[in-house]
Formats: structure tokens, sequence, C-alpha cells
């Protein structure tokens, strides 16, 4: 999976959208209520911090969670666990893959079956670039 450049997300936008703060059942259909309040979405993605990015992805090997086209949200001060899905830097090219941490270096684990895991030992050059902590994709052309 390959990467368009990274544009950073200010933590604020100053831009605010009115939104029902309430959660709708994705199972049992249920009456709500609630206000309206103000939502700044940038201030969700960031969690009011710098160091957050976005890019478009692009490629299937993340098929199973992020498809050509999404916009990764990458959040830059966060430590990977082993399980969270991350933008690498390996030489000069970035991959989108899961951290799976081994013993003598760490995997980066493709969702789709059809890519093989990569193996990166400690004397490769290497990067964690950040997080995937958001994947925003249309479920509808429009």
């Amino acid at each position: 999976m390959k990467l368009s450049e990274f544009i950073p997300l200010r933590p604020r936008s100053g831009k605010t959208s009115l939104m029902a703060m309430v959660a709708i059942p994705a199972g049992e259909a249920l009456e709500i209520t609630g206000e309206l309040e103000r939502f700044d979405l940038n201030e969700y993605l960031t969690t009011g911090s710098d160091g957050v990015f976005f890019t478009i992805a692009s490629g299937d090997s993340m098929e199973t969670e992020i498809f050509h086209g999404d916009l990764l949200i990458i959040n830059c001060n966060l430590q990977p666990q082993p399980g969270d899905t991350i933008v690498a830097l390996i030489g000069a090219d970035y991959t989108v893959k899961i951290y799976s941490p081994c013993r003598n270096g760490l995997r980066l684990v493709a969702s789709n079956e059809k890519y093989a895991a990569r193996f990166v030992n400690k004397k490769e050059d290497f990067t964690i670039f950040g997080v995937v902590t958001h994947v925003i994709h249309r479920l509808k052309k429009i």
C-alpha cells in the first residue's frame, strides 16, 4: 500500500458544525432525543494535539480494513502497540501495515491474506511515522 503526501491537521479548525451528540443504535431501533451541540471535527480527530496528519491510501494490502482511496488519520505522538495499524518508513518507502513486534525485530503484517508479512530486522533503515487512528471511506459514491 502506497501513500500520497502527508498533510498536517490543525488541532482545532476554528469551525464547528451542529451535531446531535447522541449515539444512534446500529442494532435494535430506539427513539433518541438530544440537543444539538457545536462539534469541531479537527479536535475530535486530533484529540487537540499537533503531530496528526492525514493522507490518502492506495493499494489493496490492507483491504479488510483500509481500501484504495481511503483517508487515513495518522497520529505521530502515539507509541504503537502490537496489533495497531501503523505507517512505517523502510528506506525511502512508506507502507501501511499491522505492527507485530517479535524477538529479533518486528513483522509488518498485511490484512489482505494474499500478501506475506514483511520481517524487519534491527539493522534495517526503519522508522515508524505514526499510528493510524481513523480511516474514513465512502460507503456510496456520490
